[in-house]
């Protein structure tokens, strides 16, 4: 869980910086270091003139740890079996105004280093950071952060950016200031750092393992620092995040939407084929109904009649006459979509081949003496051969069959 609040915090680069002094002209040392797999790697490393020019090597949402490192830190060394931080001030800085003054000790048994600085200087310094994009989360003062690498080296004494510093048994026995101009190069578990960047890498030490080997007056104004620093990442990570939440949201809205965008346009495309089939089967059904009346009405017209006329005929037929055709009410105009159908009532259509004409003769004057015959006419009357003819006749009907 450490890990994860410390990733959500910072990252997995940690940057940390150190304003110093030289020939009298600020200059800052810093150190960008990357975390991977438990293990630090030096990404970066720089010394500016400037806070300006570090706004193009620190974002502004990264974290910075400061440590103040010019003329304005004085530190003495005190030797005394006293822990307490206004008695060990007291002793080395006894003429100063204590309220007035950020203090940060070193406690290496009996042997003390104090450090303090104007609150003023460092809290102008603080501003002219965040003024230019850089947020400080945490400061110190003076070399009393090089207590964070004694754990990690072998030897007895190593430059810083203007100090020299001795160590008896993993602890700070004495620091010598100095203008130094020559860099030195040191191993550091495994990692290759210049003098100038040592307690910029401390810093980072610090930050990382929580644990601070000095004890200070302003751990109140460090923990506000820290807690601003949270509240305008809070602000950021929750704005990023909340606009990540409603972009997914609005993905998925937009993907159920469209799904459902994409059903309704089928049903609606199968509803205008429904609709098409439904008008067709309408169309169909009222062609049909209108097939069926003009059936109706003809089937009206004939009644039952037509089978009594037809089989009248049929069973005064000789045997000589064979039929091809009896067509009662023909229809005498061609059959029209939509149009009712005109056919000729009470007539009846016969042809048909005979073989004796005089069978013929007699079957037509039978057909005369029906009652309901109103009059036979022979249409056609054609000889095939010598033995066969066809003929054609027409009978009309009386519309009421006499009594």
């Amino acid at each position: 869980m450490d890990h994860i609040i410390t990733y959500l915090k910072y990252g997995n680069r940690f940057v940390s910086i150190e304003h110093t002094q030289q020939h009298g002209k600020d200059i800052i040392h810093g150190l960008v270091l990357k975390k991977k797999k438990n293990e630090l790697y030096i990404e970066k490393s720089f010394s500016e003139n400037t806070i300006t020019e570090l706004k193009r090597i620190i974002s502004k949402n990264k974290s910075v740890n400061l440590v103040i490192n010019t003329n304005a830190v004085l530190t003495k060394m005190a030797r005394t079996k006293s822990t307490d931080l206004l008695k060990l001030a007291h002793l080395s800085f006894p003429n100063i105004k204590i309220n007035d003054f950020y203090v940060e000790i070193l406690n290496q048994g009996d042997i003390h280093f104090v450090s303090i600085c104007r609150k003023s200087y460092i809290e102008n310094l603080i501003k002219d950071y965040s003024s230019n994009g850089i947020t400080i989360v945490d400061f110190s003062l003076g070399n009393l952060i090089a207590s964070e690498l004694t754990p990690f080296i072998e030897f007895e004494s190593f430059f810083s950016s203007n100090a020299e510093l001795h160590i008896e048994s993993n602890k700070i026995t004495e620091i010598t200031t100095l203008d130094a101009d020559k860099e030195y190069e040191y191993n550091i578990n495994g990692l290759s750092i210049i003098s100038t960047q040592l307690l910029s890498f401390a810093a980072v030490l610090r930050k990382l393992s929580k644990n601070k080997t000095t004890i200070t007056s302003f751990s109140n104004r460090s923990s506000e620092l820290l807690s601003s620093f949270n509240q305008k990442l809070f602000a950021t990570q929750f704005l990023k995040i909340g606009l990540s939440i409603l972009f997914i949201l609005l993905l998925i809205n937009f993907l159920f939407f469209n799904h459902y965008y994409n059903e309704l346009s089928a049903l609606k495309g199968t509803s205008q084929i429904l609709e098409t089939s439904k008008e067709k089967m309408l169309s169909l059904n009222q062609s049909v109904q209108q097939k069926e009346k003009m059936v109706s009405d003809i089937l009206k017209h004939s009644s039952s009649k037509s089978s009594y006329y037809i089989n009248a005929i049929i069973n005064q037929l000789p045997e000589s006459i064979l039929l091809t055709e009896c067509n009662y009410q023909p229809v005498f105009k061609r059959i029209k979509d939509g149009k009712p159908i005109e056919y000729e009532k009470n007539t009846i259509i016969i042809s048909g081949r005979i073989s004796d004409r005089n069978y013929f003769s007699h079957w037509i004057s039978q057909l005369e003496n029906y009652d309901w015959v109103r009059s036979v006419n022979i249409t056609v009357f054609e000889d095939l051969d010598k033995s066969t003819s066809k003929f054609t006749i027409r009978i009309d009907i009386h519309e009421k069959p006499k009594d």
